[in-house]
């Protein structure tokens, strides 16, 4: 419910819910609350109870209606979405478009699912939209300029650090006119962009410049990736560039560039802990001549630093013998499945095929498969039971809880597009696959490529 002073939760216990069979229960209908209890909700706001006790009165007649004005939507920025918001409605343009998905719910029953990802000034959001409700994305498209309103937020099913939106029949989407121009603010020194969301512009040089990269998506294209570090004297942050303008600046880009990026927007990975900068439609990137001493590159704050191994890396090309070898490479392909069975907790064979005699012992495990390409061919790498948790973030168990279920789409889209292009060291066994007639690798540990760490490996290299 909503007055002058703000808006309440309300929550309606056993016969009370009637009142929502009323023809006229619809928005902007005044109702009259007699005996609620008011509690802390979920999120940490006043919720309204009402039970056997209370009374709900529908379109009362001892209320001077002059002093509830109609409703009225006012958006605001998606950095000020926040779980104790129990509606919301924003503008945007549509920087995402997921194509519609279709499932069969616990009913029976065919379900429909599509979301969209909208972005302003100061950060992008998911929207999912259920149902019949889907239909009301089917005029939209790509840099649409929309308002939405009375939309619900929610933390993510299987990320802690994500807020997303959900729809409802009170949802209203309106298209609106012209383009929405960004002018992010400008950052000073780059450390402060792991403090920063949304749009934003910024000054660096160069520190490192991947090699273009192919991958493969999910719906069998294929697109090119580049992706360099930009540091000044406080940090170094990662840029990626996809399709033309990767192939344009791959040509362009060296280690020592000065650069101007404006309006670009900065985003949270999980696969590597840190904030990373996307290019959008509005986004420019320059070359200037910069001067800056004492440049710092990505600092790890906090993660570990894998000891293990030998950094002799294998070409993926040579791989013909079976036994333990290292790569060095980049995920190039979509991550379109993760499989999770019930494995004997002594042997961590499948139940159906465990022969220790302990099959009693039943525990979920879990299976990631990636591709992994250094530049001289590819291999399929597999990452089991905690490797598989630790790369992708989320226990065997949260997995296992959504496989069946439209979040899981979901769930691989925003992993996939956070693992495409992205560096790693693997350290695993190497064996012939009957079953792809190729070989493979089961992953015993993997690492983010570190470029100081890379850069002393290859020093002490050469002195020897």
């Amino acid at each position: 419910l909503h007055d002058n002073t703000g808006d309440a939760r309300i929550v309606l216990w056993d016969n009370q819910v009637k009142i929502f069979t009323e023809s006229n229960f619809e928005k902007n209908e005044l109702i009259k609350i007699i005996n609620g209890s008011a509690k802390k909700g979920k999120y940490g706001g006043m919720e309204i109870h009402v039970g056997s006790y209370g009374k709900v009165i529908l379109s009362p007649e001892d209320v001077d209606y002059k002093k509830y004005p109609k409703i009225t939507y006012d958006s605001i920025n998606i950095s000020d979405i926040s779980l104790n918001l129990n509606s919301v409605s924003i503008e945007g343009k549509i920087i995402q478009l997921f194509p519609k998905k279709e499932f069969t719910r616990k009913d029976g029953e065919l379900g429909k699912v599509q979301s969209l990802t909208l972005l302003d000034s100061s950060g992008s959001i998911r929207i999912t939209f259920w149902n019949e409700d889907t239909e009301k994305l089917n005029t939209l498209e790509i840099n649409d300029v929309i308002s939405v309103t009375n939309l619900n937020p929610r933390l993510s099913t299987l990320d802690s650090k994500t807020i997303e939106l959900t729809t409802n029949r009170n949802t209203i989407i309106a298209k609106k006119t012209g383009d929405l121009n960004f002018e992010g603010e400008i950052i000073k020194n780059i450390k402060e962009l792991q403090n920063r969301r949304g749009v934003v512009s910024f000054e660096g040089i160069i520190t490192s410049v991947d090699n273009l990269k192919t991958i493969s998506l999910k719906s069998g294209e294929e697109v090119s990736l580049l992706g360099f570090i930009a540091s000044d004297n406080t940090d170094g942050i990662r840029v990626t560039l996809w399709r033309e303008n990767a192939e344009e600046y791959s040509k362009l880009l060296n280690v020592g560039q000065g650069l101007s990026l404006k309006n670009v927007l900065v985003k949270y990975s999980s696969f590597s802990s840190r904030y990373e900068i996307s290019l959008i439609n509005d986004s420019t990137l320059e070359l200037k001549d910069l001067e800056i001493k004492n440049l710092k590159s990505i600092e790890l704050a906090g993660k570990e630093r894998s000891t293990n191994f030998s950094g002799d890396y294998a070409k993926i090309n040579t791989i013909n013998t079976p036994g333990i070898i290292e790569i060095k490479g980049f995920i190039a392909k979509d991550l379109s499945n993760i499989s999770v069975y019930e494995a004997c907790q002594n042997c961590f064979k499948k139940i159906e095929n465990c022969s220790c005699g302990k099959g009693e012992n039943i525990e979920l495990r879990m299976i990631i498969s990636l591709i992994i390409d250094d530049g001289t061919g590819t291999i399929r790498t597999t990452f089991m039971g905690d490797k598989a948790e630790k790369i992708i973030g989320v226990k065997t168990a949260s997995i296992a809880q959504i496989k069946e279920t439209p979040e899981f789409e979901k769930f691989l889209e925003k992993k996939s597009s956070e693992f495409l292009g992205k560096d790693i060291i693997i350290k695993g066994r190497a064996k012939f696959s009957d079953y792809s007639n190729q070989y493979e690798i089961s992953v015993y540990d993997f690492k983010d490529i570190n470029i100081d760490d890379e850069l002393e490996r290859v020093m002490k290299k050469i002195e020897i």
